[in-house]
């Protein structure tokens, strides 16, 4: 099985450490798309910039013959979107592990980098109908270059948030929702809390790794393919949503 995950190379690395013996995890690192990518996303706008390079990425990942793509960032950017142009799985690290979470508890608290986040964060929980069961989005209040530096301060700040989650929050299970958060403190926060804690890049692995081997994917009724027309320099890459 190959899935294509959209991101680093040490984020790659460390996926596919976590995925089941034949599963191999590749990027597309020698594909130059037309789409820039913002080094982090951190807000709405970060996630519109986002969006048509995920796509884009998405179609040129289904071209090489992969069996399912994993993005790269806990809001789902563009994944819906992808799904209108292609049949292979595309996963959301925020779905994932949403759902994950949803039926590991009764009420689950998101931890999200930044208060410019946490509105996003909100939608996201509602847009997949799951308010009834999210207790709390609280921010960290860390950027996401200093989640990826993985200090051991920023550690200390990110467990008193989840700790005040279940205290305050009456949160049981935890849901990291930023790709560098569950990257770099996903396991340290597990053995650190008595509760579940969803690593949502590793949800997102697993969960492509049970579509594909179940042959299942997104529905094209749900998903449906765009009418072939011209759209600009999207639609040269996309194939005009072929």
């Amino acid at each position: 099985m190959r899935l294509c995950y959209l991101g680093g190379e040490e984020r790659r690395r460390y996926l596919q450490e976590a995925a089941s013996p034949g599963v191999t995890l590749e990027t597309l690192g020698d594909f130059a798309p037309s789409w820039p990518r913002p080094e982090v996303v951190e807000s709405l706008y970060d996630e519109a910039l986002l969006a048509p390079w995920t796509v884009e990425m998405c179609v040129e990942a289904e071209r090489r013959g992969f069996d399912a793509v994993v993005t790269g960032c806990a809001g789902d950017p563009g994944v819906e979107a992808a799904r209108e142009l292609v049949r292979i799985p595309v996963i959301g690290p925020g779905q994932a592990g949403l759902y994950a979470a949803a039926m590991l508890g009764d009420r689950f608290a998101v931890l999200s980098p930044l208060e410019s986040t946490v509105r996003p964060t909100r939608a996201l929980v509602r847009h997949y109908g799951l308010a009834e069961k999210c207790a709390a989005v609280r921010s960290v209040d860390c950027g996401v270059m200093e989640l990826r530096a993985g200090r051991h301060e920023t550690f200390e700040k990110v467990l008193a948030v989840a700790r005040r989650c279940l205290a305050e929050d009456g949160a049981d299970t935890l849901v990291l929702a930023c790709a560098s958060l569950s990257h770099r403190f996903g396991d340290a926060l597990a053995a650190a809390l008595p509760v579940p804690v969803v690593n949502v890049l590793r949800a997102s692995v697993r969960l492509a790794e049970f579509l594909v081997g179940s042959r299942l994917s997104h529905s094209k009724v749900a998903y449906p393919t765009p009418p072939a027309r011209p759209r600009g320099a999207a639609s040269v890459r996309a194939g005009g949503g072929a």
